[in-house]
């Protein structure tokens, strides 16, 4: 295993374990793109600063499918915003780790959750970047059955017509949403024609494979692409927890203590195991 998949799979260790303490929801949604959270944050592609969370210098990274909040909450956690003591008050009374990402959190721009706005979120900030002649990027992710809602598009159109190359557009397809696949919901094909026919330069990529991420989602800060770059990243939900993966009701499955045991058995976490 490379670094970056070393980092990837010791994430997922920790994000599990992390979710199995209060018995979370949404696990499969995290485990879809948890991945690439890792590449963005210790693959050389995002430019942070942990001691200074509101560094101007710093890109923006846009959960926009907020559900997924504990995965990006152990990214964070790993990248020096806080500490793993104040991340074990994950959901738990007055902590400021909720369910759903809030700007309250060190590293988080946005409180995101309510689908169909972090897209229209990043082009705002990608403008407002470009206005100030900042080099900084924005990075957003969002989920496929999430594009089905109207303002992604707008959001879509108004990032090609400004012209908007300082942001890249990461899909987490994994082909399922709430209550059924997305193709049965509302269909989305053909993503890859429809990207490019809005004025992207549209990239299919292996959504688990951390080495094809960290190549296809680095950006030339000083030399910007002519085309926003939007990346259809297939992944597989609830991917590491074989009671999860493609299973069309893994959006909101809670699993018990059963479950949870068998998931950290799956993962190599003996009972009692610091993450």
């Amino acid at each position: 295993m490379t670094d970056i998949e070393k980092k990837a799979a010791d994430l997922r260790k920790k994000f599990i374990k992390t979710a199995s303490v209060i018995e979370a929801t949404h696990i499969a949604s995290s485990l879809s793109c948890i991945d690439i959270i890792t590449v963005l944050f210790f693959g050389g592609v995002l430019r942070y600063n942990p001691a200074n969370p509101k560094d101007e210098s710093r890109d923006r990274f846009i959960l926009s499918k907020g559900h997924a909040a504990a995965a990006l909450y152990n990214a964070l956690c790993e990248a020096g915003f806080f500490t793993r003591g104040e991340l074990h008050t994950y959901c738990k009374p007055g902590s400021i780790f909720g369910a759903y990402t809030t700007a309250k959190i060190p590293g988080v721009e946005y409180a995101t959750g309510s689908l169909g706005h972090g897209l229209p979120l990043a082009a705002g900030t990608a403008l407002s970047l470009r206005l100030k002649k900042s080099d900084s990027l924005v990075y957003v992710i969002t989920g496929d059955g999430e594009c089905q809602e109207g303002s992604v598009w707008e959001a879509a159109m108004s990032i090609a017509h400004f012209g908007l190359t300082n942001l890249v557009w990461i899909i987490d397809y994994n082909r399922l949403q709430a209550i059924n696949y997305t193709d049965a919901v509302m269909g989305l094909e053909p993503l890859y024609e429809k990207l490019k026919a809005f004025g992207f330069n549209a990239v299919n990529a292996d959504g688990h494979s951390c080495n094809e991420l960290a190549d296809v989602l680095k950006v030339d800060r000083n030399r910007l692409p002519e085309k926003p770059l939007a990346v259809i990243a297939s992944t597989v939900k609830g991917k590491g927890v074989s009671a999860l993966e493609n299973a069309v009701d893994s959006h909101v499955r809670m699993l018990n203590r059963e479950g949870y045991a068998a998931a950290l058995k799956e993962f190599g976490i003996r009972d009692g195991e610091a993450t």
